[in-house]
């Protein structure tokens, strides 16, 4: 009889938790098998790498459209508008409004199901959260406080930025102390230069933007070449996404396995209580079962709490580790507001790096706005990036006012964008709709999120600012406006296994583990408790995923787990 393979650890995805987690694990000498629900790409099958590159699936380059299912969740009934804040409508000049309907757009969540996760897709932006951003509670009055500081995380977010060759400007007055950067910050763009000048002329800082994209080679790995596609996959690998960076990092301590096509259904538990392996399926629909002694999840805050819930068993009735109720709770999803404008002049808006530059005087939330919570303001071309994009969305129709637009501003349009912070919330959710499966046959999960008065506000005010932007910078006109008022554009997500003290108010401790199953830990955006003013999360998620690794490390060494 051929003896089972117990591994020490088993991780549960290859994005942003997964990757450092499996590095960190790895190198320490822990027998370590990643589960990746997605394929593994290699970088010259990127959409950039094609001729017909801009025939991408916008805004989910890398989602299996073939098998629809596997992408599968569902929503509960939409939320209906409030029309007192109409002027948030999305829109665009030739093509009117976006949601003709009086209800929110069903949610949508940008995502990528492969070998190094989301960070395939993402824009590569790696902020540390201020330290106020873990204490809103006590200094704001709303949301909760972290039961970490900032200090608790600070060399962690050092670790992942020497390790990843992060990239940024250490003169931000913004942001607290710090040593410097890895490597220098990108210079701004001829986009971001011009819009700039709005910028100054409202005392606003511009800053570089802080960055996971080498500026300088590193690692085996060329320095951008400011083709702006990445989030469409970087081809030359400047961009360290995951796949290129920890993962390969992880394989060479050869204690690290990473297993593609890998579509994790249950996390199982012994007599005892404790976690002892996961039950998934392969591409086939093959069930396999995996014994491991710790196990890890790192799915993101939709298909982690998923994966909790569907985990039942006569221990846990109402889900793997949710003594508390509150597993899939606090869902909160991604807060903006963009504008599309032109300028007379051509500001090469197609060159340069999605997001070279950002604005973080908003940052921190301010007794002198009518709503809680931090914005943050940056620039993007996002999706015009060659001339089917504008011809697509912002260019007129038809005839000879299409051609003439796309001869005369092909290469003047950008996006001022501003991204806010949601107000957790218990009754924003992810739950189990199990009514409905994905292509495996495990149940799917619901989401229900609505905009509160206090979200609306936020909305307006980053309206108002990017008005007085437009104007500032003599912009030529908008033409065209989205928002999270009637569409769903929601890119980060966290909070729905939220991190605290109390087991009765959490559902992991303040090293993402499980209050209730000690050899179980969670390692990506799920454990986040409130998302840092508008910052990004991934270098957030990256520093947590350290610091439980080294916890872990620690732990099992004195048999605690």
């Amino acid at each position: 009889m051929v003896k089972e393979t117990v591994y020490d650890v088993c991780i549960i995805g290859s994005g942003a938790g997964g990757a450092p987690t499996a590095y960190a694990l790895g190198k320490s000498g822990f027998k370590t098998i990643v589960l990746e629900a997605g394929r593994r790409f290699k970088p010259e099958e990127y959409h950039l790498n094609k001729k017909e590159w801009e025939n991408y699936p916008y805004p989910q380059p890398f989602t299996d459209f073939k098998n629809r299912s596997k992408e599968r969740y569902t929503s509960a009934p939409t939320e209906k508008l409030n029309l007192k804040y109409n002027h948030l409508r999305s829109k665009a000049k030739y093509r009117g409004q976006y949601n003709r309907s009086n209800n929110r757009m069903r949610p949508f969540v940008q995502r990528a199901k492969a070998v190094g996760g989301t960070t395939l897709h993402y824009q590569a932006e790696a902020q540390r959260f201020s330290d106020y951003g873990f204490k809103t509670n006590t200094l704001f009055g709303f949301g909760a406080d972290w039961p970490i500081t900032y200090k608790d995380l600070e060399p962690y977010y050092d670790k992942a930025e020497k390790i990843l060759k992060v990239s940024g400007n250490t003169g931000n007055p913004d942001k607290p102390p710090r040593i410097p950067f890895p490597q220098p910050a990108h210079e701004l763009s001829c986009a971001s230069k011009r819009v700039k000048v709005g910028f100054d002329k409202l005392g606003l800082n511009l800053l570089p933007n802080t960055l996971n994209i080498l500026s300088k080679p590193a690692d085996g790995r060329p320095a951008c070449n400011y083709c702006n596609g990445c989030f469409l996959g970087c081809m030359i690998t400047a961009k360290g996404s995951m796949d290129v960076t920890l993962i390969p990092k992880a394989e060479a301590t050869k204690n690290v396995v990473v297993q593609p096509n890998s579509v994790v259904s249950e996390i199982t538990v012994n007599d005892k209580g404790k976690a002892d392996g996961v039950v998934y399926f392969d591409d086939n629909k093959i069930e396999h079962k995996i014994k491991a002694k710790i196990v890890v999840v790192s799915g993101g805050a939709l298909e982690t709490p998923r994966l909790l819930l569907n985990s039942k068993s006569s221990q846990f009735p109402d889900g793997l580790a949710n003594s508390s109720g509150l597993v899939g709770k606090n869902f909160m999803e991604t807060v903006v507001y963009i504008n599309t404008v032109i300028y007379e002049e051509d500001i090469e808006s197609y060159k340069g790096l999605q997001i070279d530059s950002r604005c973080w005087d908003y940052n921190k939330t301010s007794k002198d706005r009518n709503f809680s919570g931090g914005v943050v303001f940056g620039l993007s071309a996002m999706d015009l990036l060659g001339p089917l994009g504008y011809a697509r969305t912002i260019a007129p129709t038809w005839g000879e006012d299409h051609v003439k637009f796309m001869k005369d501003y092909f290469g003047h349009a950008i996006n001022i964008f501003a991204i806010g912070e949601m107000i957790p919330r218990q009754s924003n959710t992810i739950t189990i709709d199990s009514s409905k499966t994905d292509y495996y046959g495990i149940p799917v999960a619901k989401i229900t999120t609505r905009m509160s008065t206090n979200e609306l506000e936020m909305i307006s005010f980053m309206q108002k600012i990017t008005n007085e932007l437009i104007s500032a910078s003599g912009a030529k006109e908008s033409v065209r406006e989205m928002s999270s008022y009637d569409l769903s554009l929601i890119s980060h997500i966290g909070g729905t296994t939220k991190m605290g003290t109390d087991p009765k108010r959490s559902v992991l401790n303040p090293f993402s583990q499980s209050h209730d199953v000690k050899n179980l830990f969670v390692c990506d955006a799920s454990p986040f408790v409130s998302q840092g003013g508008g910052d990004s999360p991934s270098l957030t998620i990256h520093a947590l995923a350290f610091r439980a690794s080294d916890y872990i490390i620690s732990e099992a060494k004195k048999g605690n787990i």
